[in-house]
């Protein structure tokens, strides 16, 4: 890999994990993401013809059919007849290409297949920045925040205004004048890899920030499905931590008396422990912050003094209603359960920012087109469960990865995240490193 390479490679995943919604530069129509989505896809073409590689599986990935690659092919394929579907049910053809051009993000599998190894760019590498990068937009959005809250609050408008003019969109304020932005999916990935290597002492002073700021940041984003995400994916990291203890030893009593023995795996289950009893206040916090009222707003009986609150009107839980009832209508329809309805598709009277990923793949690509979604869900834990089962162990920064993953599929049945570049990104990494992991074991 040549210096061009390794530069491309840190800027695209910079840009990743701090730059939201892709457009904070822009190129005339292209976004900074655009044009490093071509720029990848093309540096990696030349070097193959370069190489004289077409045919050489080790450069060119594009012809290695493992697992992996195979399942990503039959992805490919069912955007392109989700899309032929849209445009044969007179969906709109510019709906069409927005969902199809989204999802064709799975294209830069193939590149990174080949860049992210340890001869190139390695795990260590792109750890180290998807940490940095947490950091970065957690002190940024906490920074805002409290400007927001303080300075700015009497004249929050005119404020509201400056900072989306330069962050194109990419913020959203709540009525508290906290913030959220599309960069806070890396905060919680960062944090789960940077609690989990604090806890496990194997830490750095970049952990210690992280857990700290990234921390505040979440909390303050008012995003109640970070929670739920969070909290899984701690719980997910005692399940593998009390799995790779106990597994040499027999007996279950044995195994359940080793565990409290295991200090690491002690304080692990307090802090989750810890969690699972705050999270239920924390989310009550964050929906009245954001739905509720708080106690000046109160409305007072005169006649007897009693104090009754306002009904909460959570706008966030009745759309996703919506959709869920207008999408148990349309797959009433057996072909549109089996194939989906294909891409452009109105869910609830939305074509776009569907809060539910899962049930929009559902609707638009049906049970086939969400079955290889799953398949490439299911390769990344397979693909580490045959490494542990040769090897024994693996180690903490893929557990905190293997359970980031956990905690973002169920984030994105709230927050959609997995079928947006975004989660995209966070996935192929994840299935390279998986596949890497597998391989490395090679004729052992």
């Amino acid at each position: 890999m040549n210096r061009f390479e390794k530069i491309l490679l840190t800027v695209f995943f910079l840009e990743i994990f701090i730059g939201g919604g892709g457009r904070l530069i822009e190129f005339g129509p292209l976004s900074i993401r655009q044009v490093l989505f071509v720029l990848l896809l093309v540096t990696f073409l030349v070097r193959i013809v370069r190489e004289k590689a077409i045919f050489n599986k080790e450069i060119n990935t594009m012809v290695n059919f493992n697992m992996v690659s195979v399942a990503i092919y039959a992805l490919l394929t069912s955007f392109v007849v989700s899309s032929v579907i849209g445009y044969l049910n007179h969906h709109s053809i510019s709906v069409i290409a927005m969902d199809f051009f989204r999802v064709s993000f799975f294209l830069l599998y193939f590149p990174l297949a080949y860049y992210i190894s340890d001869q190139r760019f390695s795990k260590k590498d792109i750890v180290n920045i998807l940490k940095y990068g947490s950091l970065i937009v957690a002190l940024f959005t906490i920074a805002v925040t409290i400007l927001g809250k303080t300075i700015f609050s009497q004249n929050f408008g005119v404020y509201y205004e400056f900072i989306n003019k330069y962050t194109k969109g990419d913020l959203f304020f709540r009525p508290s004048n906290s913030v959220f932005h599309k960069s806070h999916f890396f905060v919680l990935i960062g944090l789960v890899i940077s609690l989990n290597a604090l806890l496990s002492k194997k830490y750095s002073k970049l952990d210690i920030l992280n857990v700290i700021f990234c921390a505040i940041s979440l909390i303050w984003s008012e995003t109640r499905g970070f929670l739920l995400a969070f909290m899984v994916a701690m719980i997910f990291i005692i399940f593998l931590d009390i799995k790779m203890v106990t597994d040499h030893i027999k007996g279950v009593l044995n195994k359940i008396r080793a565990i409290p023995k295991n200090k690491m795996i002690f304080k692990k289950m307090i802090i989750t422990l810890l969690l699972v009893v705050a999270v239920p206040f924390l989310y009550n916090y964050m929906t009245l912050e954001r739905f509720g009222v708080d106690t000046s707003q109160q409305i007072q009986q005169p006649e007897d003094e009693e104090i009754v609150n306002e009904e909460i009107n959570d706008v966030s839980v009745n759309a996703r209603m919506d959709f869920i009832l207008d999408s148990l209508n349309i797959l009433k329809n057996p072909v549109n359960l089996i194939i989906g309805t294909g891409y452009g598709q109105e869910i609830a009277g939305r074509v776009n920012g569907i809060e539910m990923s899962f049930l929009d793949i559902l609707v638009e690509q049906g049970l086939i087109g969400l079955s290889i979604w799953g398949i490439l869900f299911l390769l990344i834990f397979l693909n580490y469960h045959v490494y542990y089962k040769r090897k024994g162990d693996i180690t903490t920064v893929d557990v905190s990865l293997l359970a980031a993953f956990v905690g973002a599929l169920l984030l994105t049945n709230i927050n959609p995240f997995i079928n947006n570049p975004i989660g995209i990104s966070f996935f192929l990494i994840l299935l390279v490193f998986s596949l890497n992991k597998k391989n490395s074991m090679g004729n052992q």
